[in-house]
């Protein structure tokens, strides 16, 4: 009896499910997402001239545009451009504050309802992502259905106008992919097959390349203006010019290195936050308030002991909007202060463009369980030793586990271990040298 269509369906997603690239890739970018966004809040302003202010800059007069409306750039306003010059273009320019937090939400949302398509998905940027084909043909029939398969699952989600702005492109590896969405117009999907993707490549602008800005104008002062007339350019030449940067840029443009879409694993993020009384926007009370949210944190009982190494800190400002801010530590950390150190020193550089009426805090990354001790902790297995109440923990006693575990990693990598304990020996003495003696770790 020949199996079902369903079967054969779910039979071959458990195998997809097994991979974790893909050669074929299929880019999703929609233009000016986070503007968008917030044209779909407030459609009022749809028939405007609209400017989204960039994350991160102080006050309205002193930020900086960061995406505009179509009305706003036909008016002469720029992405980059002060906020007075984009105001004396435009004089009826309405200026948005951004809403990070807003846009990373919406942002998990669209990967969430992709996952249900191909369980290969890689963020790229907000607003564009990358989503593995390999093996859809089965599931989805030809690259034109699976294209309107993808859109329709989106549609799930957001608007029909927002989903038919999205430009879509296909092709074998995330940098023709991207390229062709970059070139496609909203409703007309560029599908580049195997056979066809050198003569795709060829027509591009340089551009495309990611390369420094400063690298892109010296291609122009030498006439190289399409991938194409790249590609054709002898190795050696662009090595002495570009280094190894010439070398894998002639590659991409030569349609010889695909790179796969690579599944991200993103563990499900851990989230702790307070709803503060009064707005607050002074320094030592927002780290007051930090520090109770990451003991919250570090309390969630889904933590599991696990160290935290990325976190993402971020609230709603008075009078609405959001700010967030991202920390990555270099090593993971499963301590309050630890963790806090580093998030205060962001907060100095990045701080709230208002007063926050709350606040949250969000790990994303994580390192191994463990669970810290003190160096010079004598308790083994969970339970402290009793020692004497005037004694000092650090000249009497044993030696505690930790301590142990570092001598003997300072013996294997120096072949002895520089540490030493202060013994009392003399107290009453008057020559200072008498009163104490160094002894090695060693020794006990």
């Amino acid at each position: 009896m020949p199996a079902s269509p369903r079967l054969i369906s779910v039979f071959l997603r458990f195998i997809i499910e097994g991979m974790t690239t893909s050669r074929t890739a299929l880019c999703l970018w929609l233009p000016t997402f986070e503007l968008r966004l917030e044209l779909v809040r407030s459609p009022e302003l749809d028939a405007t001239s609209v400017a989204l202010l960039r994350a991160g800059e102080g006050a309205a007069g002193r930020g900086e545009v960061h995406q505009v409306s179509e009305r706003a750039a036909a008016a002469g306003v720029r992405p980059g451009m002060r906020v007075s010059q984009a105001i004396s273009l435009c004089p009826s320019l309405t200026l948005l504050e951004p809403d990070p937090a807003h846009y990373g939400a919406a942002m998990e949302e669209i990967l969430g309802c992709l996952g249900e398509v191909s369980p290969i998905l890689e963020p790229v940027e907000p607003g564009m992502i990358q989503v593995g084909m390999d093996g859809m043909e089965r599931l989805y029939g030809s690259p034109a259905d699976q294209v309107t398969r993808v859109l329709k699952s989106l549609l799930h989600l957001l608007p029909r106008p927002l989903v038919a702005a999205m430009r879509v492109g296909r092709a074998p590896g995330t940098f023709a992919a991207r390229v062709a969405a970059v070139s496609a117009r909203p409703g007309a999907p560029v599908l580049v097959d195997e056979g066809e993707l050198l003569s795709f490549l060829e027509d591009q602008p340089v551009e495309t390349l990611p390369l420094p800005r400063e690298a892109i104008e010296q291609l122009h002062r030498l006439e190289i203006r399409t991938l194409g007339t790249l590609g054709h350019l002898p190795l050696p030449a662009l090595l002495r010019h570009f280094g190894s940067a010439g070398r894998e840029a002639r590659a991409l443009a030569r349609g010889e290195r695909i790179e796969p879409v690579r599944a991200r694993h993103r563990p499900r993020p851990l989230r702790a936050s307070l709803d503060l009384p009064t707005a607050i926007g002074e320094r030592h009370a927002l780290h007051r308030a930090l520090d109770r949210v990451l003991d919250r944190l570090l309390a969630h009982p889904q933590r599991k002991d696990r160290a935290l190494k990325g976190l993402r800190v971020g609230g709603h400002l008075e009078e609405g909007g959001s700010w967030q801010i991202e920390v990555t530590l270099r090593d993971a950390a499963a301590r309050r202060e630890p963790l806090a150190f580093p998030i205060r020193s962001r907060i100095a550089l990045h701080p709230p463009p208002r007063a926050l009426e709350s606040l949250f805090v969000e790990a994303f990354d994580f390192g191994a369980p463990v669970t810290q001790g003190s160096l010079f902790e004598r308790s083994e297995a969970g339970a402290r030793e009793r020692v004497d109440p005037g004694s000092d923990p650090l000249t009497t006693g044993p030696v505690g586990r930790a301590l142990r575990q570092a001598v003997r990693e300072l013996h294997l990598r120096l072949g002895h271990a520089p540490l030493y304990r202060v013994v009392e020996v003399d107290p009453w003495s008057r020559i200072p040298e008498r009163r104490h003696a160094l002894l090695s770790l060693d020794d006990r």
